[in-house]
């Protein structure tokens, strides 16, 4: 199965860290939940020198609110930790070992941002812990990157799977935790980035209170964007219909993920007219073959059909299946295979993809930057540096050219 793109896995449920339960100790002691810099403020995935100046996010991630609120917890970032009992360590995919990842790397020549930043991350907790003596429990969805990596020896404790019934475990336990599916579900206490509220979590319905608990918590955002599998597999089209209703009323609602089987269950014109979806109001959900699941084999009517009710999907296809996305809108990310000029994938995917952009500017820049990139082969992304007074350069050629 593949893993889920890095936008996508950003919502996925916390399979996270543990900290502290409220009978878990005899003794009061400092329980500290964090994550490295890029994924604690949920910087873009692209490496640093493409974008150096990015707008870090408000609220923490998502997997550590859900901690946070079943335990007695402290979150704090990455610059802030000092000397904890125990540290928490929420990860999304620290090692880049995901599809989406190795296309960031195919396509510029080195890892994802976040790679980067949890390698430092790591050494500064190496460095703590050689002075000060303290517990590291790590879990999140990319915690099964870490379960082989003998180095990573500052790491006590891995949960992989669900924290919410190995919480105690979690603490009082070292090596590998797996987690079981959640008995109970807790609302989370505060906002998190990008406003997420799980809605579904596998095949299971959060219960209709802790959802609703959560949307008023993140509606400060002024939206907020419901999170699971694939969302036309909620329920049958009602029970569909009365969450968007429910949702909507909470500011603007968005949803990261749906499905080819799940598309079938739904009048997609209800859903249009509900979140008041348009031309310049869209969605662009993950659109996958059956829930979970990232890369999906083309289905031409059921994308005609969102296109016609304005979500445009974001689809990780083969580059031998690019083609037969023509004519249709969606944001394509092209999946590296042996073999292939990952270059000439980006060319036509991007073809596919602009349509869906309408800054006419960021479009015929974009086209340049990509085009060029083919000429030489892939060369330009992997050398490109907007930080270096060569960009500068470069960007006025690429204006200047007709």
């Amino acid at each position: 199965m593949q893993q889920l793109p890095y936008v996508i896995r950003l919502y996925v449920i916390p399979c996270t860290v543990l900290l502290t339960h409220n009978n878990a100790f005899k003794k009061k002691k400092v329980m500290i939940l964090t994550a490295d810099e890029a994924t604690f403020y949920s910087l873009p995935p692209l490496p640093e020198r493409i974008l150096p100046i990015v707008r870090k996010n408000r609220y923490p991630p998502y997997g550590l609110r859900k901690i946070e609120a079943m335990t007695n917890s402290i979150i704090l970032p990455p610059s802030k930790i000092r000397k904890p009992d125990i540290l928490g360590i929420y990860v999304n995919d620290p090692l880049a070992l995901t599809q989406p990842s190795l296309a960031i790397k195919e396509a510029f020549g080195e890892n994802p941002r976040f790679y980067y930043s949890f390698q430092k991350f790591s050494a500064k907790i190496r460095e703590l812990k050689s002075r000060f003596k303290f517990k590291v429990i790590v879990g999140g969805p990319g915690a099964w990157e870490l379960v082989e990596k003998k180095e990573e020896a500052w790491i006590d404790t891995i949960v992989v799977g669900e924290a919410e019934n190995v919480i105690h475990e979690a603490i009082t336990e070292e090596g590998i935790i797996k987690g079981t599916p959640a008995e109970k579900f807790y609302p989370i206490k505060a906002p998190s980035a990008m406003a997420e509220v799980e809605v579904m979590r596998g095949n299971r319905k959060i219960p209709r209170e802790v959802i609703l608990s959560e949307m008023k918590i993140q509606s400060i955002q002024g939206k907020v964007n419901l999170i699971s599998p694939d969302l036309f597999s909620y329920g049958d089209e009602e029970e569909i219909i009365s969450l968007l209703k429910m949702s909507s009323e909470f500011g603007k609602v968005f949803f990261n993920q749906i499905s080819l089987k799940g598309i079938s269950k739904i009048d997609l014109r209800r859903v249009s007219r509900i979140l008041n979806l348009n031309e310049k109001n869209y969605r662009t959900p993950v659109l996958s073959k059956e829930p979970g699941l990232c890369n999906v084999e083309v289905e031409g009517d059921e994308i005609k059909e969102l296109n016609n009710n304005f979500i445009y999907p974001m689809i990780f296809v083969p580059t031998d299946s690019i083609s037969s996305l023509e004519g249709y809108k969606a944001l394509v990310i092209p999946l590296p295979s042996d073999g292939d000029n990952y270059y000439e994938a980006l060319y036509k995917s991007w073809n596919i993809s602009r349509k869906i952009i309408k800054n006419r500017i960021m479009i015929s820049l974009i086209d340049k930057i990509i085009l060029k990139n083919k000429e030489t082969k892939g060369e330009f992304l992997r050398k490109l540096n907007v930080r270096s007074p060569i960009f500068l350069v470069q960007l006025f050629s690429l204006l200047l050219k007709s």
